[in-house]
């Protein structure tokens, strides 16, 4: 499971560094692709399940075959370097607009890797207080 926040540095390589407790699900190789605002990393077995899901979307046709493969081909396999490093697509890092402060965001089964100033917005409105206080209420918290 991911959890936890981390900012880190971004290199001139599109390196980033990942927490030592999210590099164990990611040992051998990782996957990523683009989210809404950030860059989503799976583990391989956590991403054979968003991918079995997108190719049952498909099959049921809530997605076309267009969406499922433009899905699938924005997908990169990555591996963690000696310095427990991983490569962020270039392309990837052009579209989401990353300087050189990311976060590195735990959400249970995967990890978000954020421009900084992006996190920062997204996490700190009155909307997401609100929504917080909301759900910890309602779940006894």
């Amino acid at each position: 499971m991911f959890v936890g926040q981390y900012e880190h540095a971004l290199d001139d390589k599109g390196r980033v560094v990942l927490p030592s407790p999210f590099r164990a699900h990611v040992a051998e190789k990782g996957y990523v692709t683009q989210l809404d605002g950030c860059i989503g990393l799976w583990s391989p077995d956590d991403f054979r399940v968003v991918a079995e899901k997108w190719k049952a979307e498909s099959e049921a046709s809530r997605i076309s075959m267009r969406v499922f493969r433009k899905l699938m081909n924005s997908v990169r396999e990555v591996k963690l370097d000696a310095a427990g490093r991983i490569t962020l697509p270039r392309e990837l890092l052009n579209d989401l607009g990353f300087g050189s402060q990311v976060v590195v965001s735990g959400l249970f089964d995967r990890v978000e890797i954020w421009p900084a100033d992006a996190y920062e917005q997204d996490q700190n409105t009155d909307e997401t207080a609100s929504e917080l206080a909301e759900a910890v209420a309602r779940l006894g918290l």
